[in-house]
């Protein structure tokens, strides 16, 4: 038996329409694990299923490699309803030591299409805990699993692989609020509702900032404004409102200026005596006039600032790539150990129960032959033997446990069972 993942990923897909059809729903998740927990004890022992939008991914103890691969490629077909030509054209099997290097990666986040983000941990953990919770993943996926959560913990808080911002919307909030800092709850505007603009609306929320979002899309605006429990205002009002802020973030795609150079006098016209007033530019056309970040009034940063900020972010991260594969090959050097865990807890369970088997009948015939001895002496006896057995068993269970984690021997577990008959 061995490890096996068998592997769907976006940075494998040339047509991304293609990736999309194997984008598991939690539902869909649960469907097939569900599917999984029926092949237990036959094709395989263990089993977690991860997910995320840009992964699908089955990690398992299997009993058979090939056979495995193909009732693993017929259920994610048969519940994602895609044919298995294209479960083959997507789908990577990793085998063994290469199972846990691609889990070891996943975790520390090398594998993501950001790399270094850190969402994927928590939803790696949330795989195997949901698994775990089953009864599907056992001591092998347990400790596999457990050592990738540890490498992806060290990563993020030992090294610069997740540090910094390396999305537009992150990297253009970061630069607001430093510039806004010594503001207990900065007041900031964001101007739009797309993909962005929500992603911009909730990194601020969660940062404690006081948002206002200003939109020109009625229902949206609304939508967005409730997801965080806040408020919203009408493009109408937009000179309104910038004069009431400390900052503004724009996210449109307005074919003209939303914030020209008349809208903007009177806006330092009402603010007067205020602080400047931070702006942050994403959009692309620009929605603010470039002449305006001239006035010293005004604290612009556009979008080619805002990639130097990525660009910056991502080469430190980049920096500590070796780093982590490094700590990911001092896991691997123990990997053998991980598989043969399984087998040494039964062994050495059986090697305690033949001890005890063999105690009680030497102890149950002694005392048929001294039928005298009270019953307490009879239970002191009874004591002692159980603790002697105890004792001389511990440092060769203990012993064994370390030769085994260690992979100091693959053929370890088959030699105890042979020199004690187990």
């Amino acid at each position: 038996m061995a490890i096996m993942a068998v592997i769907v990923s976006a940075n494998d897909a040339e047509d991304k329409s293609l990736f999309e059809k194997f984008a598991v729903s939690s539902d869909g998740a649960d469907a097939i694990t569900k599917a999984l927990s029926k092949l237990k004890g036959s094709l395989l022992d263990e089993a977690v299923v991860l997910t995320t939008c840009a992964r699908t991914e089955i990690y398992v103890q299997a009993q058979e490699f090939h056979r495995t691969v193909e009732i693993l490629g017929e259920i994610v077909s048969v519940h994602l309803q895609v044919s298995h030509a294209e479960f083959q054209q997507l789908a990577r099997v990793h085998y063994a030591v290469g199972a846990a290097e691609h889990l070891y990666r996943v975790a520390s986040g090398l594998e993501s299409r950001i790399v270094g983000e850190s969402e994927i941990l928590a939803q790696v953990k949330c795989a195997h805990e949901k698994a775990a919770a089953v009864g599907l993943s056992g001591p092998v996926l347990n400790r596999l699993f457990r050592e990738a959560i540890e490498i992806g913990k060290w990563t993020r808080s030992e090294t610069t692989l997740g540090s910094g911002s390396t999305s537009v919307g992150s990297a253009g909030v970061k630069i607001m609020l430093s510039n806004l800092e010594g503001i207990a709850v900065p007041k900031v505007a964001v101007v739009g509702t797309g993909v962005l603009a929500s992603e911009i609306v909730r990194i601020l929320y969660d940062s404690g900032a006081d948002v206002t979002i200003v939109a020109r899309d009625v229902n949206k605006g609304a939508t967005l404004a409730t997801s965080i429990d806040g408020r919203w205002v009408p493009i109408s009002e937009l000179v309104e409102v910038l004069a009431d802020v400390d900052g503004a973030i724009f996210a449109t795609s307005s074919p003209v200026y939303l914030l020209g150079v008349s809208d903007y006098i009177k806006v330092r016209d009402v603010r007067d005596d205020k602080s400047p007033l931070v702006v942050v530019d994403l959009s692309l056309p620009r929605d603010v006039a470039p002449e305006l970040a001239l006035d010293e009034r005004l604290m612009v940063t556009d979008l080619d600032g805002v990639n130097t900020l990525i660009e910056r972010s991502m080469n430190v991260r980049f920096e500590a790539i070796a780093e982590v594969e490094e700590k990911i090959k001092s896991y691997l050097d123990r990997f053998p150990s991980i598989s043969a865990s399984k087998e040494i807890s039964p062994v050495i369970a059986s090697l305690y129960s033949r001890a005890e088997n063999i105690r009680v009948e030497e102890l149950k015939e002694f005392l048929e032959h001294h039928l005298e001895l009270d019953a307490k002496l009879m239970g002191d006896i009874d004591r002692l033997t159980d603790h002697i057995v105890k004792r001389l068993l511990h440092t060769p269970a203990t012993q064994l446990k370390k030769v085994v984690n260690g992979a100091q021997s693959s053929h370890i577990v088959e030699d105890v069972k042979t020199l004690f008959g187990l």
